[in-house]
């Protein structure tokens, strides 16, 4: 529904399970968004169910699923119109990002500066440990880079760039009147 801000998340990360955050994290995040009266959608690619179906058991609500349901074109009309992206380091952080729509990427193993969408409205979230950027598939020890990033801080982030958002689509439909 239009009256509700669209949050997509991207949980997975199809080349590196270093790169995810933790399922869990993700759920909260997604129960936190709904009791917010956010629209959530948990999107990906058929590689990347598995993820989403551990988020979704974990959640206590129901988001939109589209995981695996959606083309890249798809994909790609989809996260033109949400609100904000949370996601990984992952391609669907690129597409929106380059569609100008808010994005706040979380980075653990992988180099920001190398790897990060090119976009005034791409935000990234990262405690890198002594360990980071070390680019492993799967982290040898304690996944340290992701765990560190808390629930907390990503709503905290997340709530900020969707308030800019808010402002962004008010003051266009302002001077469009």
């Amino acid at each position: 529904t239009e009256d509700r801000p669209v949050v997509a998340l991207c949980p997975g990360s199809i080349n590196s399970r270093a790169k995810r955050w933790p399922a869990e994290s993700f759920a909260a995040l997604a129960d936190q968004l709904l009791e917010e009266r956010r629209q959530v959608l948990l999107v990906g690619s058929a590689n990347e169910a598995d993820v989403t179906t551990e988020v979704t058991g974990r959640m206590r609500q129901k988001p939109v699923v589209l995981t695996g349901k959606t083309t890249v074109d798809q994909l790609t009309s989809i996260l033109s119109i949400v609100d904000l992206l949370v996601t990984n380091d992952t391609g669907p952080a690129h597409i929106a990002a380059a569609l100008g729509r808010p994005t706040l990427v979380i980075f653990g193993p992988t180099n920001p500066l190398t790897t990060r969408p090119l976009s005034g409205q791409a935000e990234v979230l990262r405690h890198p440990p002594d360990c980071a950027p070390c680019m492993l598939r799967d982290c040898p020890i304690d996944h340290r880079c992701m765990t560190a990033i808390t629930v907390d801080e990503v709503l905290e982030r997340s709530q900020a760039l969707l308030k800019r958002s808010s402002f962004a689509k008010t003051a266009r439909s302002l001077c469009d009147s």
